[in-house]
């Protein structure tokens, strides 16, 4: 009888042994996931904080009187060193890009044409636009008005004001996600201008607009002091296939008070920029 007992007892600690083990081995494995997981979450901050850097350089070199660094204001992505870590940016000035309350019909119908929509739908969407934007509650010929949002059941009527955003174009019947992902890159609510200077406009726009596949000649070039309206993107690899990413669209001005005004700042961006091949881990 207690030769049984004793058996019983080693039998159980023997499994009190290997429970004992399973739980350390599950909790060692534990320790590691959260080990990994926190400093990915530094990495991911590092990459942050050295895509602001990246923005604030360009925003300083455009303050500055006597620079004599030349930046691309046409998009075209470069990289600039910051503490010995690469950081991609891309700057494209506003007036390159189509004011979505400002640009008339002609201009709307060749960016929806530069994203691929087909001929017969742009005019429905060029007069949502339209419709989006203006003070009254009159229809455009193919366009929609309130009455329209809500017999389709929308939550929402038109604006009848400028864009705030372009995520506004959301809203408008037509223009699903893939559709805005293709013109977001594409348009702003910032310039003002009812046309777009071609110099700094992406290639795809000056081919819809003047059907050669490349932008003019002598892009251009920030040097020194540069007021206007910029759109600015600025990534950095944080290892392992993640990128931080920002978009910030910013003001300069000769205003002594408030020489920069800080019109939006996205993370991530709409667009994602990615870092140029070679650049970080």
């Amino acid at each position: 009888m207690r030769r049984g007992q004793q058996g019983m007892a080693l039998i159980i600690v023997l499994w009190l042994i290997v429970l004992l083990s399973v739980m350390a081995a599950g909790h060692s494995k534990n320790v590691h996931t959260d080990t990994q997981l926190a400093s990915r979450q530094v990495q991911v901050a590092q990459a942050r904080g050295l895509a602001e850097a990246g923005i604030n350089h360009v925003i300083l070199e455009m303050l500055a009187d006597n620079s004599t660094h030349e930046i691309p204001i046409d998009g075209t992505a470069f990289p600039i060193d910051v503490y010995d870590t690469q950081v991609t940016l891309a700057v494209r000035k506003t007036n390159g890009l189509v004011d979505l309350n400002a640009a008339g019909p002609d201009l709307l119908d060749a960016l929806l044409a530069a994203c691929g929509v087909e001929d017969g739908r742009r005019p429905e969407l060029i007069d949502a636009i339209l419709d989006w934007r203006d003070g009254d509650d009159l229809t455009h010929l193919n366009g929609i008005e309130d009455k329209d949002y809500l017999a389709a059941g929308l939550p929402w009527t038109s604006r009848d004001d400028s864009f705030k955003a372009i995520d506004e174009l959301k809203y408008l019947p037509g223009i699903d996600q893939g559709l805005f992902e293709r013109m977001a890159p594409l348009v702003t609510v910032h310039s003002g201008s009812a046309g777009i200077d071609l110099e700094n406009a992406p290639p795809i726009l000056v081919m819809a607009l003047t059907g050669e596949p490349v932008k003019p000649a002598n892009s251009s070039q920030l040097r020194g002091r540069q007021l206007g309206t910029f759109h600015i993107y600025a990534s950095v690899a944080a290892g392992a296939g993640t990128v931080a990413s920002i978009e910030a669209v910013v003001s300069t001005s000769r205003s002594a008070g408030k020489p920069v005004t800080i019109h939006e700042w996205r993370e991530p961006p709409r667009q994602v920029l990615p870092p140029l091949a070679g650049v970080g881990g």
